[in-house]
This record gives C-alpha cells, sequence and structure tokens, in this order.
C-alpha cells in the first residue's frame, strides 16, 4: 500500500517544486508612481524628485574602476569580485516615497569584473553591478589605454592612463538609465621580490547619467473603468489622464575623485578603493523651467578580490 502511494507522492512534491512561486520586491526595487500625485484633473509629477533620485542611483550603480593605470599586457586576463558600501541619502523624502519601506543611508553593491590586457598598453573589461535588496543590475563594459607604463621602466614616473566606461541599468521597471564615464588615473607600481607587488593609485571621473521613466500611472489602486469618480478612490477622477512620464532633463554629471590600492601576490588580487562623490549641482531644464539635482554628498568604499593570470 505505501508502495502505491510513493509515486504519487514524488509527482506532487515535483509539482510543487515547479509551482510558480511569488517574487518578493526588495527595499530598493524602486515605484515611481509614488511621485506622482492627482487631484480632481490636476496632475503633478516631480520631476527635481527623480532628477536627483536619478543622480544617486546612477553614482551608485556605475562602474567603479578598481584598478591602477597599468594595463595587464598583452597575455594579462584578470577576473574580480567588488563589494562596495554607498552612501545615498535614503532618509531625504525621494528614496523614502520611491522604495519599499525605510531607505537605510547606506546601500550595498557587488560588482563582477573581468579584464583583458591588449597590445600596447590596451586594456578592455566587462562586468555587472548589483544593488542588494533589489532586482537592479547594472551591465557595463570599458576600454582603457595606458599612455605611459612606468613599471617598465626604470624612472620614478608614474603609469598614466585614460579610461571610459558604460552601463545599462537593467531590472528596474520604472527606470530607464544610462551611464557614461571619461577619466583619467596614475599609479606606481612597488615590486617586492618576484610574486608581490604593491600599486597604489589615483584618479578623476566624470560620470554622465542619461535617466528618464517608463509610462507611470498616477493613481494604480483606481479602477478607471467603474465610473468616472471611483468610490475607492475619492476626489480623483479616473476618466482624467492620470499617465505621466518623467523626461529627460539633460545629462547629470557627477564628479568623481578617486584612490586606491592593488596588490598582487602570485596570481591572488586584493584591492581597496574609495571614491568621494561631491553634491550634484548640474539642474535640468524641461519646457525652458529648471530642474535641480539636489543629490548629496556620496562615499563608496570598495573591496575588491580576484585572479590576476
Amino acid at each position: 500500500m505505501h508502495r502505491r502511494l510513493l509515486p504519487h507522492a514524488a509527482l506532487v512534491a515535483t509539482a510543487l517544486s515547479l509551482a510558480p512561486r511569488t517574487v518578493q520586491a526588495g527595499k530598493y526595487d524602486l515605484d515611481l508612481t509614488r511621485l506622482g500625485t492627482q487631484s480632481g484633473t490636476t496632475l503633478t509629477q516631480d520631476d527635481a524628485a527623480f532628477r536627483t533620485l536619478s543622480s544617486e542611483l546612477g553614482t551608485v550603480m556605475a562602474p567603479r574602476p578598481v584598478d591602477p593605470a597599468d594595463s595587464l599586457g598583452l597575455a594579462g586576463f584578470a577576473i574580480s569580485a567588488d563589494f562596495g558600501i554607498n552612501t545615498i541619502g535614503g532618509s531625504n523624502d525621494y528614496w523614502s516615497r520611491t522604495t519599499r519601506g525605510s531607505a537605510d543611508n547606506v546601500a550595498p553593491t557587488m560588482q563582477l569584473m573581468a579584464r583583458k590586457g591588449l597590445w600596447p598598453g590596451i586594456e578592455v573589461g566587462a562586468g555587472a553591478t548589483h544593488l542588494f535588496d533589489s532586482r537592479m543590475w547594472a551591465m557595463s563594459g570599458y576600454g582603457k589605454i595606458a599612455i605611459h607604463e612606468g613599471f617598465y621602466r626604470k624612472h620614478p614616473i608614474p603609469s598614466i592612463a585614460i579610461r571610459g566606461s558604460f552601463s545599462r541599468l537593467l531590472g528596474a521597471k520604472d527606470v530607464n538609465m544610462t551611464t557614461a564615464a571619461p577619466s583619467v588615473s596614475v599609479s606606481y607600481v612597488f615590486g617586492l621580490g618576484k610574486t608581490f607587488s604593491l600599486t597604489p593609485y589615483a584618479g578623476y571621473e566624470a560620470l554622465i547619467i542619461i535617466s528618464r521613466s517608463s509610462v507611470l500611472d498616477a493613481t494604480p489602486n483606481c479602477d478607471e473603468f467603474v465610473d468616472d469618480y471611483n468610490q475607492s478612490c475619492p476626489g480623483v477622477d479616473t476618466a482624467a489622464n492620470n499617465e505621466f512620464v518623467f523626461q529627460n532633463a539633460g545629462a547629470i554629471v557627477r564628479h568623481r575623485p578617486y584612490f586606491g590600492a592593488r596588490m598582487i601576490f602570485s596570481v591572488m588580487r586584493l584591492g581597496v578603493e574609495a571614491m568621494l562623490t561631491p553634491g550634484g549641482k548640474k539642474a535640468g531644464k524641461l519646457d525652458g523651467v529648471s530642474v535641480a539635482d539636489s543629490s548629496q554628498f556620496q562615499q563608496q568604499y570598495t573591496f575588491s578580490v580576484g585572479l590576476d593570470f
């Protein structure tokens, strides 16, 4: 009797394991509908809050160098996992109104990066950055040209490199965001023995953020097909146009100076980096109206571990 029940039990267990599960939204999965309000036929959207939120989110999700000016060389290849601590204005209303629950003032991220050296002094890489407690990922890539590499010359001249990176935000249903960042960096290698090296570095990056929203509904909980004035939403005319979009008000620019150090022991690579980003000051314009970026001073600290071949 028990043997006859076993196949049925196995089928039930398999069906339960394959059944769709409700995916819970994370704390930082943004809901931008809360930045729009409708009273009667009047729809108001907070463009300044969206620009400020985009400025801080773009700073968090944009790729970080976590690497000195020297290139990997023709045969070089490296992979790394970079864990970051990022400050945001979580107590401000542009975060508290759009996140689920109260946002923290510190948001952790993880960046995965693969790098390949090319000749002469050229390096390319690709990776992804994930904001924990959210569905958001930023797919990224970069290219670097080492103008001078001090490691190969017996003179105390630092290595100098120019770098350009980009990213595209995925997993945010309400936000369409792209970032680009030209940068310049200097570094110098201190070799200890044949298998250990320490490379401090410093640089500057101009982060450019382009952001707009998808089509949003200011009254997502109101059924506009019940009647013109829905009883569940008193005072709201659901027959009126209750949809809105946050347009691109122009590029957001954030200045990101950074410094850090990379250590290589045999094939093991370890790195630390700090980025200090002053608050945003570049206002945008929509229909001739100025839209402020009130983003705050942001700090980003990254610890990197990986392999260098």
